[in-house]
């Protein structure tokens, strides 16, 4: 089900008139350079996460906390180096 969502969310991203102002924004063209895109990584990793409130009296934000979300976050900072948009451990098959 998880990768059905993905594919769903990049064919919205594609399709978004909001995604392709951020792609054609001529400032950002000159800042970052031509070929510049959006781009969307993600990894995929299935476990258990502990949910935990992080923050003060004033805001509190949901963090969760477990070795399997580092792992995802790991999968998601490769997706960069491979060049993918998604990346699947193992685990999930």
């Amino acid at each position: 089900m998880s990768v059905v969502s993905f594919v769903l969310l990049i064919a919205e991203l594609k399709k978004s008139r909001k995604m392709v102002k951020y792609n054609t924004h001529k400032g950002l063209i000159e800042r970052m350079g031509v070929g510049y895109e959006v781009k969307l990584g993600m990894g995929l990793h299935m476990g258990y996460a502990i949910e935990g409130a992080i923050g003060s009296y004033y805001k509190i934000d949901a963090s969760y906390l477990s070795s399997n979300v580092k792992m995802s976050e790991r999968l998601e900072s490769a997706t960069k180096a491979f060049g993918v948009p998604l990346l699947i451990s193992g685990a999930l098959e």
